[in-house]
C-alpha cells in the first residue's frame, strides 16, 4: 500500500477514536446533568416519624366484621405490678359499634329532619345510621413525668381520654425519679362476645443490673395470652382493652 493511503487510514482511525471519545464525554455529561437532588412536597408519611418521636402514637383495630349486629363497646384498663393484676376498672361503656335510625324516632320528626337523616345514613333502607369500622387507641405526649394520656376513638361514634399514673424506675443511674414507658399493640385476638380483648400494652422500663442500663426491649407485638417475655421483666404496666356485648 502506498504511504499516502496508510497515512489516510491512520487519520481516519484517529478521527473515529476522537469522535467516540467526544460522544462518550457528552453521554457522561448528560448522565451527570440528569442526576440531581431537588426539593419535593413532604407527604403525610414523612411526618409519622416526627410525631412518634414526640410522643404521638396510634394503634388502630378493624371492627367492621361486627357490623351485622349492634354491640355495646365496654373499654377497660387493667393495671399490673410485678406481673400481678392489681386493679381493673371500666373506663367507658357508652359507645356502640353502630347507630340505628330508630334511635332518632323518640319524637316526631319534620320532613326536613327525616330527609337529613336519610342523606347521612349509611344504610337507611335497613335502618342503619352509622357503623363504626375501626377503633383507634392513641397516645399523646406526657403532660408531666408521672402521667400518660391515651385517647380512644370509635369511628363515627366519638372519643374519650384516659390518664394513667406512671411509676418511677428504681435505678442507681438517676438521682431524681424517672418514669419511662413504651407502648406495644396486641396481636389479633379471636372474637367472642363478652370476652376481654386486649388492645394495647403500656409498660415501664426497668433497670438491668447486669449491664447497668435502663431498658425495655422485647416483643414488638404482644400475644393475647400475655406470655411475652417483656411482661416478665417490666415492673409495672397497663393493658387497655374492650369487651363487646350484643345489644338487643
Amino acid at each position: 500500500m502506498p504511504p499516502v493511503y496508510g497515512a489516510m487510514n491512520k487519520n481516519k482511525a484517529r478521527m473515529k477514536k476522537s469522535t467516540l471519545l467526544c460522544l462518550a464525554a457528552l453521554a457522561a455529561c448528560a448522565i451527570l446533568n440528569a442526576q440531581e437532588i431537588k426539593p419535593v412536597q413532604a407527604s403525610f408519611g414523612d411526618y409519622i416519624g416526627l410525631l412518634n418521636a414526640n410522643g404521638y402514637l396510634a394503634y388502630t383495630y378493624d371492627i367492621s366484621t361486627l357490623k351485622e349486629d349492634t354491640y355495646k363497646l365496654k373499654f377497660e384498663i387493667r393495671e399490673y405490678v410485678s406481673g400481678m393484676e392489681t386493679e381493673k376498672r371500666q373506663i367507658n361503656n357508652r359507645f356502640k359499634n353502630r347507630t340505628m335510625v330508630k334511635e332518632f324516632m323518640w319524637r316526631e320528626l319534620s320532613k326536613e329532619e327525616l330527609e337529613s337523616i336519610r342523606k347521612e345514613s349509611c344504610d337507611f333502607e335497613n335502618g342503619i345510621y352509622k357503623v363504626a369500622e375501626k377503633v383507634c387507641v392513641g397516645f399523646l405526649p406526657q403532660p408531666d413525668d408521672t402521667t400518660l394520656t391515651s385517647r380512644i376513638t370509635i369511628d363515627s361514634q366519638g372519643s374519650f381520654a384516659i390518664n394513667m399514673h406512671l411509676r418511677p424506675i428504681e435505678s442507681p443511674l438517676h438521682e431524681q425519679p424517672v418514669c419511662k414507658y413504651l407502648t406495644r399493640p396486641f396481636k389479633t385476638s379471636s372474637f367472642e362476645e363478652g370476652k376481654f380483648i386486649p388492645l394495647v400494652l403500656c409498660c415501664s422500663f426497668w433497670y438491668d443490673s447486669r449491664y447497668n442500663v435502663i431498658r425495655c426491649c422485647g416483643e414488638k407485638e404482644i400475644d393475647p395470652e400475655m406470655t411475652a417475655d417483656i411482661l416478665k421483666d417490666s415492673p409495672h404496666y397497663y393493658v387497655i382493652g374492650m369487651t363487646c356485648e350484643r345489644k338487643e
